[in-house]
């Protein structure tokens, strides 16, 4: 017995051997593709066992007893591609992960849920924060400009911060908003003031806040997705009528803590501003206006002399006006400073942003010891938590807060008005002061102020506004009740606060009638000086979003992918400035859509959307509307057949979308509330003195009904040659009706205060789209070129306009483009009198040889306002365009990007190109100076030739002629142009020097924006050209930038 039990723990001993000599030790190190640094808290594990561990401060991982007959580990990590890998017992084994970001140009972001880009049958552009280069800029909208398909951007004005007019595939409406709704991080931003597209230039306070993103930090940008037809934008109800770019911030990825640091400075400056006379030319120039008139001259010789030797400063200055208030160049700084990372159970981004920019306008601190150089700072704070509540439920918190400060002068808060002081003040009208140190006024009643008074001695204002946002977001995954389903709610809220400061004075102001017989000056107190006081105004804001979504996807037997959306929005929004009976009501916006998506083996696709969408515009059973969009798609490559070849086209597919998009905007600034409702108000006593009383002060629109969109959409994505290539092209098309105008065929009869509301327009746009993108690989990873290009054409009609009777067809509006620019059509200048009497007769003032020379249209002997026509295009470009490369060897970068618009017109006018309409306003430009580029009588030159009816200007005219300022094709001009936007140079170092700072690497750069522009307009930037040098030009700025990886 003791033998056999002997026995039998000899056996049982080296039965335990046995097997323990079947395991072994496994130890590894796992590190990022990206970082090449160690990934810490990586999950590991041996697939088919419950043996496993995580990843340590050093990324090694040891794991023991793993048995012999295990063949393969799973290391995944949050932000990170799971890898799964034979197991090596020799050594140490070494796995490195890609990051998810590796497959995101495979995904549509729309809806708040990510799509295959294979299985999208929608119209979209996707665009990274890499793709855009958004170093150096203060507004990211204007990043979109020439980098995406079917996105028009046009700048303007240069004063920084300020945001540009952005369409989607063009203008879609003859009244109404045609601006795309921004989405960021799933939550729909308003802006902040609707201002029209000609406040855009101003440069005050408002505009640089209006902007629905005008706060966002470039900097915390991780990629745009640009919506564009009626499937991809349902989920967003009416609000996406007119496109929806979609914006996604950067968030915080497990692992080590990565600090990124960047400081850049910017140079800027003018480059096209027009040239004008001086006192002398000018002086001489008014005589010849008078005198080709038949008038007397307006200086004498005296005068002209006293011009020229600058002897008498009072009476006879000679002021450079843009000398005096503009600087030759400004300087920008930016400073930016993020922190990133987390485990797998919390991970978070942090970032900090500063930006400053002073103004072109130049200071007399002599003067005026405070700052009212129109200066702007920003500062940024973004803060993006997620957290693992638990395994299937996830909580996200992001709060961003943006504080803007600014100056101007006491007077005003707008530079465009010191903009245009600049360009209209002769250098003859007013001295800078008078010699005996007052103030001048000048003018009709002689208290008009000079822009070195505006912007030196009217004290100052102070502008604030803090934007604080925060989103809370929940996200439940529900595959516990059916893999596949999860449920989401998000909630918004946005506070805005803005104060207005002013501490205003104003000097006495006076007028010197000349020269008392002691030489002194005969001055006239115009004005007494106002001592400084102090006021201020504040403003606030509030606005609340909600957000519910239930979403479904799961694939069947490996071919059936079904997914499926539910998603339910509310916003609501008040503001102190609306403080009347009904615009002190809140705002509120109600949504629900839904969609359906079906594919099989990802060749055939289909989609199906319905939008349910309430508004405050229509009456009580009228307020929701129904919105349905459906698209399919066909990958033909995507057949067995063709996925097992190396085929020339790797990818191709064929798509088509329909929907119905509505709109209940009445006015593009929304300013016109509840239309069906009657209102009664307060009258006053009328021409018959009868006393007070009560009236009505709107007309109800009692039938409104939703404006719709019927919207269509044909498209091609495909890739060849080896994926090198990759190219998208749409064809789209909206036609839509019942929009908003008031009443034009109400007789007056009626007598009522306000014209109803009725849906009577109609208007067809139609276009396509499109981008193309090619990559060479150059050897390794880090040596490549790219290039890309992209291509928009949009173009519209009206096809129902209800107006006023017209006795031409050209008259109405019906059958031309939305926004035409109009005008008389321009024959030439008179070649002499005896031209202008077999001409017929022009019903626009006096007028001479030398003077515009006009079509009688209509054939009834008369030139009259009846002959006015549709001319060509309008300020709107029908064609953007964009291309840019980027060339990558080793650590050294180089990108360059061009853009373009064609198909765009504008009318040059105003004191620019009408010298002394106003008599004695208005510079006067010296290319209007150039003898050889005006018509000049032979009694003024001495020379027939000077009457030149072939001149690029007409006859002069002091007072202005009404004949030659008529809107002509005489001054119709193409505003076409070819843009080098951005050129932007860097070089990476990395190298161990580095790392005993601990630094990763550092990027040194060189930036440069608006280097050239090609075009027809060579006196002004031709984005700008129509506002005939009024406006704050754009900026050429170079930048030099480090930015530091620790």
């Amino acid at each position: 017995m003791r033998k056999t039990i002997l026995l039998l723990c000899i056996y049982l001993c080296i039965s335990i051997g046995s097997v323990l000599a079947q395991t072994s030790q496994v130890t590894g190190l796992v590190i990022s593709a990206e970082e090449n640094e160690p990934v810490i808290g990586a999950s590991v594990l041996v697939v088919g066992t419950t043996i496993g561990g995580i990843t340590d401060m050093d990324g090694k991982f040891v794991l023991n007893n793993v048995p012999s007959s295990a063949h393969n580990l799973q290391i995944s990590f949050i932000g990170y591609k799971t890898k799964t890998l034979p197991i090596n017992r020799k050594g140490v084994m070494k796995v490195i992960l890609e990051s998810d970001s590796e497959v995101l140009d495979e995904v549509v972001v729309t809806g708040m849920t990510k799509v295959d880009k294979r299985l999208f049958t929608g119209a979209a552009d996707r665009l990274t924060a890499s793709d855009v280069k958004l170093d150096g800029m203060a507004d990211i909208s204007r990043g979109l400009e020439g980098r995406s398909a079917g996105v028009s951007v046009q700048n303007v004005s240069g004063t920084f911060g300020t945001a540009p007019k952005i369409r989607v595939r063009g203008a879609t409406s003859i009244y109404g908003n045609s601006k795309p709704l921004w989405v960021v991080d799933g939550v729909i931003m308003d802006d902040v003031v609707e201002i029209g597209a000609n406040d855009l230039s101003s440069g005050d306070a408002t505009t640089l806040i209006s902007s629905a993103i005008a706060g966002l930090n470039p900097e915390d940008i991780e990629s745009f997705s640009i919506l564009k037809d009626a499937s991809s934008t349902a989920v967003y109800g009416v609000r996406g009528a007119n496109g929806v770019v979609l914006v996604s911030t950067k968030k915080g990825k497990a692992g080590k803590l990565n600090l990124q640091v960047k400081a850049n400075t910017g140079i800027s400056y003018s480059p096209q501003m027009p040239k004008y006379v001086r006192a002398a030319e000018y002086a001489a120039l008014a005589n010849e206006a008078a005198v080709t008139r038949g008038r007397i001259p307006v200086y004498t010789d005296v005068d002209l002399a006293l011009f020229r030797n600058h002897m008498d400063p009072d009476f006879h200055p000679d002021v450079d006006w843009r000398d005096v208030i503009l600087k030759d160049y400004t300087w920008n700084q930016q400073y930016f400073l993020s922190a990133s990372g987390g485990g797998e159970v919390a991970r978070y981004y942090i970032s900090a942003g500063f930006t400053t920019k002073d103004a072109i306008f130049k200071q007399d601190k002599g003067v005026n010891k405070y700052n009212t150089n129109v200066n702007y700072n920003k500062f940024n704070f973004r803060a993006n938590v997620d957290v693992n509540v638990t395994p299937t439920t996830t909580l996200s918190l992001n709060e961003e807060t943006v504080i803007v400060t600014q100056n101007y002068p006491g007077y005003g808060n707008d530079s465009k008005v010191l903009w245009q002081a600049q360009s209209n003040l002769t250098p003859v009208t007013v001295p800078l002061m008078y010699t005996t140190g007052q103030a001048p006024g000048y003018g009709t009643d002689k208290s008009n102020i000079s822009p070195y008074v505006l912007l030196n001695m009217t004290g100052y204002r102070k502008f604030y506004s803090n934007d604080n946002k925060i989103t809370m977001q929940l996200n439940q995954d529900l595959k516990m009740i059916t893999p596949g389903l999860s449920i989401a709610g998000l909630v918004n809220i946005n506070s805005i606060g803005a104060r207005t400061q002013v501490r205003e004075k104003m000097p006495a102001i006076y007028y010197a009638h000349g020269y008392k017989r002691d030489g002194t000056l005969d001055l006239e107190k115009i004005s007494d000086a106002v001592e400084p006081y102090y006021t201020n105004w504040n403003d606030t804001e509030r606005r609340i979003y909600w957000d519910f979504r239930l979403n479904y996807d799961q694939t069947f037997n490996k071919v059936h992918k079904v997914g499926a959306l539910v998603k339910a929005e509310w916003s609501d929004y008040e503001a102190s400035k609306y403080n009347q009976l009904l615009t002190a009501i809140p705002k509120r916006y109600n949504s629900y859509s839904s969609r359906f998506s079906y594919s099989y083996d990802d060749t055939y696709m289909a989609e199906f959307n319905m939008g349910y969408t309430g508004s405050e515009a229509f009456e009580k059973g009228k307020k929701f509307g129904w919105f349905p969009a459906v698209s399919i798609g066909w990958a033909p490559t995507q057949y067995r057949f063709w996925r097992n070849k190396d085929n020339f086209i790797n990818y191709f597919k064929i798509r088509a979308s329909y929907g119905i998009v509505g709109n209940d905007r009445l006015t593009w600034d929304d300013s016109v509330r509840f239309p069906y409702l009657t209102l009664i108000g307060h009258t006053g006593s009328g021409s018959w003195n009868n006393g007070s009383g009560l009236t009505e002060t709107q007309v109800g629109s009692s039938n409104l009904r939703w404006e719709k969109a019927k919207k269509a959409d044909i498209g091609i994505d495909t890739r060849f040659f080896h994926e090198r290539f990759e190219m998208t092209v749409d064809f789209f098309q909206d036609i839509r009706s019942g929009i908003y105008q008031q009443r034009q065929s109400v007789p007056e009869e009626m007598g009522l205060p306000s014209l109803p509301w009725a849906n009577v327009g109609e208007m067809k746009s139609w276009g396509m789209d499109g981008h193309i993108s090619y990559t060479q690989p150059l050897g390794d990873n880090d040596k490549y070129l790219i290039i890309r290009a992209n291509y928009t054409q949009s173009m519209n009609k009206i096809t129902n306009f209800e107006e006023d009777l017209k006795k031409y067809d050209y008259q109405s509006a019906v059958g031309y483009q939305s926004g035409i620019n109009r005008g008389l059509i321009a024959l030439g200048l008179f070649k002499d009198q005896a031209d202008i009497d077999n001409s017929p007769r022009q019903d626009f003032g006096n007028y001479l040889p030398g003077d515009i020379k006009y079509k009688d249209v209509n054939g009834d002997g008369i030139v009259n306002w009846d002959d006015i026509v549709p001319l060509k295009y309008s300020y709107v470009p029908q064609i953007q365009y964009g291309f840019a490369t980027e060339f990558n060897w080793k650590n050294f970068n180089v990108s360059v990007l061009f853009e373009g618009v064609s198909r765009v017109t504008y009318f040059k006018g105003g004191n620019m190109y009408q010298p002394f309409s106003g008599s004695t306003a208005g510079n006067v430009i010296t290319d209007f100076a150039n003898p050889a580029n005006r018509w000049i009588s032979r009694e003024i030159s001495g020379d027939p030739a000077t009457e030149n009816p072939n001149a690029k200007y007409p006859r002069l005219y002091y007072g202005g002629s009404s004949n030659n300022s008529q809107s002509s094709s005489f001054w119709l001009s193409d505003g076409s142009y070819l843009r080098l936007k951005n050129v932007q140079v860097s070089y990476t170092l990395k190298n161990q020097f580095l790392k005993k700072f601990g630094l990763q690497k550092a990027v040194i750069s060189v930036i440069g924006d608006n280097l050239a522009v090609w075009s027809k307009e060579k006196m002004l930037d031709p984005a700008q050209a129509g506002d005939n040098g009024t406006v704050y030009p754009v900026q050429r700025v170079y930048t030099l930038q480090l930015n530091l990886s620790f």
